[in-house]
């Protein structure tokens, strides 16, 4: 299987048309048909736009080889969600994290203290 053949399964396993896949990594849809059929080529900027933003490893896109997400891809995921969110709610949400991540090193010393 060609790497575009691979792009056109990661589309139908998403349940995406050619346009709404398109539309997420900034290609229109009749360069996706172009991809898909194999008339158009794969850019490096391609593959890796497309693993960002659905998750899948760079290697199996190129490949074929390993599993199509990448082992990262809750991370990429929220990741992608966070950059989607008005500034506004990004900052509210990095104090939140801060806050537990200074909770959880107060525990930690805690519990190292009590041993």
């Amino acid at each position: 299987m060609s790497a575009n053949e691979r792009i056109k399964e990661l589309r139908k396993s998403l349940g995406l048309t050619q346009a709404e896949f398109g539309r997420k990594v900034g290609i229109v849809q009749g360069h996706i048909t172009g991809i898909e059929s194999g008339s158009r080529p794969i850019t490096e900027k391609t593959v890796k736009v497309i693993s960002v933003v659905y998750g899948v490893s760079e290697s199996w896109l190129k490949t074929g080889k390993g599993n199509m997400y990448s082992k990262n891809r809750n991370r990429d995921k929220v990741i992608r969600q966070f950059n989607e969110l008005n500034p506004l709610y990004q900052d509210f949400i990095l104090s939140q994290f801060e806050w537990f991540l200074e909770l959880q090193r107060n525990i930690t010393r805690e519990n190292r203290s009590r041993v």
